[in-house]
């Protein structure tokens, strides 16, 4: 195979030009630098040649950090049958290339995008163990940060020294005046940890925009050199034979004073410019969107029929909007969720629970049509799952709260939010058994829709807030380190014994995985469809597959049993019979109720 350079030319060359007017020396280089990048591919590192797989049923995704999982690569490697026994097929390796010394927000402050954490080992095993999961059917991504570099990264460095070159490729301002203007329609990432967007670096006497923290110093898209930089470094991980590139906070990647510096238009030129050449370069390599946003707003990332921009992105919204409905038992606001059915050929990253905190952005004009307060709602939703509020299920904890708004998110294991740490400690078998229910109705709204689930490692055994980080000065003031622990190899002990909480939770996730790759194999789902009904505690999704296949799903948030009106669902052309895939039994919707257990969820088919 080569690389058609002149085609991939016309392709991006007008687009490049917008960024950068002219700058047909810059395009030149970027063209050499591609066709010299494609020299070193090795086909043998390649798992296919399509990015198709991304629509399969049987990508089921696990997400986790390689030294908490188990120590390093190899230690990861050895877990090999671990990921095959649970039917995982895409592991999503958080940050593993070379970070800061020191504090580096959790590997996001990168030292060297080309060498490999040295506590995790190096370029070569990452390869080797690339190539292992390859052989067994399992695919890997990693996490690029493409908004900043640490201030210790060879770039950072030479600025630090004088060098007008690299001081380019940052915004460094020999006084405030400008910063100043950027400051005055910036938002703050992190208001209490890390105010402002900007940090005075006394060595160099000058002002360096940092928008995360004083040590992650944000790159000038401007400057086409870092441009080339970044695109050069997206094809070495393709050649490294990575499937999935996630792409770090790209809504802040152009800056343009008299903005936000958020969600700017260049952006997507920058994205759609590196899905391009991708295409070319590495086929079956896809790209996965960090952007964390309002559903309007994301699914712009997305792209357009005149050009992809991200292959994947992550459905941060539908996260909020499941804790949200368990916390209220009220499904109406997940039910009135815009549901993006568009003709791309993209797909969500679905998910319940990851490293990150959980931010309440759901939709204000919509929660004041169903009758609630956004900003009272939003503080019972902080209590709730906190633990704070009376008869809440969950145990939690807040991150970056403002006393003077009220404001903060949430941090905790799925398990202890959905009720298992609160049971325990309380030991009410009551409780036990509607936080397992809870559990696994979690699971099935995330396993059973259209898109990649992605599993965050621990969910699948329940495991529970751990309480250590407070020990360790670098990570007390941070409480996503709650959910961010060693994997606790000593609970698969517990599987074995028939009772076991873990056992239970573990097999239930296995019987959600196994019915969604057998039932849907060979059948992809088209589009979905809610099924709007009167009794807010239950949601109807109407599944349209190829092949003229449909499914019913239907989820109750409460702890109570729910009674359905079938003439709600004969009134939509729904009225045959119909059997639950997962229990067997039969429904006839031509009777006038139905009865829907307590957190029970049903996935039906025309009988």
């Amino acid at each position: 195979m080569s690389i058609d350079i002149n085609k991939l030319k016309q392709s991006i060359q007008d687009d490049y030009l917008k960024l950068y007017p002219n700058s047909i020396s810059d395009f030149n280089s970027l063209l050499e630098m591609i066709t010299k990048s494609y020299s070193f591919r090795d086909e043998n590192q390649l798992i296919s040649n399509s990015p198709e797989w991304i629509h399969s049923a049987n990508t089921i995704g696990m997400m986790l950090y390689v030294d908490l999982f188990n120590s390093d690569i190899d230690g990861l490697v050895s877990k090999t049958e671990y990921f095959k026994n649970l039917g995982i097929t895409l592991i999503h390796l958080m940050p593993l290339v070379q970070p800061r010394n020191g504090e580096n927000d959790g590997g996001y402050a990168v030292r060297d995008y080309r060498k490999v954490n040295p506590k995790l080992g190096n370029v070569e095993s990452l390869k080797k163990a690339i190539k292992n999961f390859h052989n067994n059917g399992i695919r890997i991504c990693i996490d690029y940060v493409i908004n900043h570099t640490a201030d210790d990264h060879e770039w950072a460095i030479k600025a630090k020294s004088g060098d007008k070159k690299y001081q380019d490729y940052y915004f460094m301002y020999d006084d405030y005046t400008i910063p100043r203007q950027y400051e005055a329609t910036m938002n703050q990432v992190f208001p209490k940890v890390a105010p402002g967007n900007f940090t005075y670096v006394k060595d160099i006497d000058k002002w360096v925009m940092t928008t995360f923290y004083d040590f992650q110093w944000d790159l000038n898209y401007r400057n086409p050199k870092v441009f080339e930089e970044i695109l050069s470094i997206l094809l070495f991980y393709a050649n490294l034979g990575i499937d999935v590139i996630r792409l770090d906070a790209i809504p802040y990647i152009w800056k343009t004073i008299g903005t936000s510096c958020r969600n700017l238009p260049e952006v997507h030129v920058i994205l759609k410019i590196f899905r391009t050449v991708l295409a070319d370069f590495s086929p079956s390599t896809v790209l996965l969107g960090e952007s964390i946003v309002a559903p309007e707003i994301i699914v712009r990332y997305f792209g357009s029929n005149n050009g992809l921009e991200c292959d994947l992105l992550y459905n941060a919204s539908y996260m909020v909007e499941i804790w949200n409905s368990l916390a209220t038992r009220d499904t109406r606001h997940i039910s009135h969720m815009p549901i993006i059915n568009h003709e791309l050929s993209t797909e969500w990253i679905n998910y319940a629970r990851c490293h990150d905190d959980i931010g309440w952005g759901l939709d204000e004009s919509k929660l004041r049509e169903l009758g609630f307060d956004p900003f009272m709602h939003k503080q019972f939703l902080i209590d709730f799952y906190l633990g704070n509020y009376p008869d809440s299920f969950s145990i939690g904890e807040l991150y970056e709260y403002d006393p003077i708004t009220k404001d903060a998110r949430n941090s905790g294991t799925l398990a202890s939010l959905a009720g298992l740490e609160k049971a325990l400690a309380e030991k009410d078998l009551y409780k036990l058994e509607l936080a397992l229910k809870r559990i696994n109705l979690i699971n099935a709204l995330v396993l059973l829709r259209k898109g990649i689930p992605m599993i965050y490692s621990g969910d699948e055994i329940g495991l529970l807030n751990n309480y250590d980080y407070k020990n360790d000065p670098k990570k007390k003031h941070d409480s996503r380190w709650l959910h961010r622990q060693n994997f606790d190899w000593s609970k698969l002990d517990n599987i074995e014994k028939c009772d076991s909480i873990e056992r239970q939770i573990l097999c239930n996730l296995k019987r959600l995985i196994a019915l969604r790759t057998a039932h849907s194999l060979g059948s992809i789902i088209i589009s979905e469809k809610i099924i709007q009904v009167e009794n807010k505690h239950i949601l109807i999704i109407q599944q349209f597959r190829d092949e003229g296949n449909e499914l019913l799903l239907i989820f109750n948030f409460s702890e109570d049993r729910q009674f359905l009106n079938t003439s709600e669902l004969r009134r939509q052309g729904i009225n045959s019979r119909m059997v639950d895939l997962l229990q067997g039994k039969e429904l006839n919707f031509e009777k006038e109720q139905i009865i829907i257990g307590p957190y029970e969820f049903l996935v039906l088919k025309n009988k």
